[in-house]
């Protein structure tokens, strides 16, 4: 682990403004915040 950071390597966060239980009832799955975050990085690596 004494490698340093390169551009490749990055740090992602992600902060739920409402509670679980909102993102359950309206989009049927917990995971809305992570599917949100992987579209967003998709559209950062398909620009040309």
């Amino acid at each position: 682990m004494s490698d340093s950071i390169k551009h490749e390597c990055g740090i992602a966060l992600v902060r739920l403004l409402k509670p679980l239980e909102y993102y359950i009832a309206k989009y049927g799955t917990p995971l809305y915040g992570l599917n949100k975050m992987y579209l967003l990085m998709e559209k950062q690596h398909n620009r040309g």
